[in-house]
């Protein structure tokens, strides 16, 4: 049996930065880094961007966004793979120079602090937007939104995400990533996927949706756990009709869903890959120590995220953008 396949960055050698009285570290990823994924020898590879401001993002999106505005027009939605990034809330540190607080990387409450945006299978945009400097603390008991660095307005993400021809396929932040974004940063995702919603539709046999609805169920008050979990559960529960045809399979079968099975299902066997190392996994993208191994698995997941909804979509009969 073949092991998984490699998943390699090669980061390009940015100019020699001068004016800062710090050094910088090789291993570490700074605003305008840009690098090539590889994904085995010749199964994926993608140009991935990493920014922290719009000075960075801004000509990204304007490229990316001018796919879908004014270049050509499009016979079909153009799909996008959105991968939310959590960390821990900044509202939560006592000073701009205190020490976060313990981040558990399981932890529903905690805020999304970066996206990884795939276009295309070619092109991917690690973002983290700097909040440093705008340390203010929630009202006790409220949902904050978060406060980033004066000029970083996000003109062009919000333009692109609010674009009702672009399909954003999310994945990340307890399947409520677009939610989250519109609460946290004030974003309008028009046109959201819930990547296992797709997935559980198009695939739902090889997901385990046929054999999940057999099992029994249990009478709410005979649950154990943690009650917001049925809360949340119940929450999502939609109307039948042509938009949600299948969800309420998909709802059965996503739990449990990894990215990689989706991907290995989706995509062939050989898109064979390992759960990224507990280091990346539990990674705090709200710190300031992230590095190119967080940097490499952040554009992996987002290029996954693409090509899975893409398989998807095409799989259940819907046409895609190029």
């Amino acid at each position: 049996m073949k092991g998984p396949v490699d998943v390699t960055l090669t980061k390009a050698r940015p100019p020699r930065r001068r004016g800062w009285w710090w050094g910088f570290d090789d291993d570490d990823v700074y605003d305008g880094d840009v690098g090539v994924l590889r994904i085995g020898r010749d199964l994926a590879v993608v140009e991935t961007t990493f920014a922290n401001s719009d000075g960075v993002t801004g000509p990204w999106l304007r490229e990316a966004a001018s796919l879908a505005r004014g270049r050509r027009r499009l016979r079909a939605p153009l799909v996008a793979g959105l991968v939310a990034l959590r960390g821990h809330d900044p509202a939560a540190v006592d000073g701009c120079w205190s020490a976060p607080p313990a981040f558990s990387a399981s932890d529903p409450g905690n805020p999304i602090r970066g996206v990884a945006l795939c276009l295309g299978g070619s092109r991917v945009l690690v973002y983290r937007p700097e909040e440093f400097g705008r340390c203010r603390r929630a009202p006790a008991g409220a949902r904050a939104r978060l406060h980033f660095v004066e000029g970083n307005n996000m003109n062009q993400l919000r333009a692109f995400l609010d674009d009702k021809r672009i399909t954003v396929a999310c994945f990340g932040a307890g399947m409520k990533a677009a939610e989250k974004l519109a609460e946290e940063w004030g974003l309008h995702v028009a046109r959201p996927a819930e990547l296992t919603d797709l997935f559980a539709r198009a695939y739902g046999k090889v997901a385990g949706a046929a054999d999940a609805e057999k099992r029994p169920r249990t009478h709410p008050k005979h649950r154990t756990g943690k009650p917001p979990l049925f809360a949340r559960t119940k929450a999502r529960a939609g109307t039948w009709g042509p938009a949600t045809q299948g969800t309420r399979a998909a709802k059965v079968a996503r739990r449990g869903l990894t990215l990689e099975r989706m991907a290995r299902v989706a995509l062939g066997g050989e898109m064979r890959l390992e759960r990224p190392p507990a280091k990346v996994a539990g990674a705090d993208w709200g710190g300031h120590d992230l590095g190119e191994e967080e940097w490499a698995y952040a554009t992996r997941d987002a290029l996954l995220c693409f090509e899975v909804a893409a398989r998807c979509l095409q799989k259940l009969g819907f046409p895609i953008g190029a």
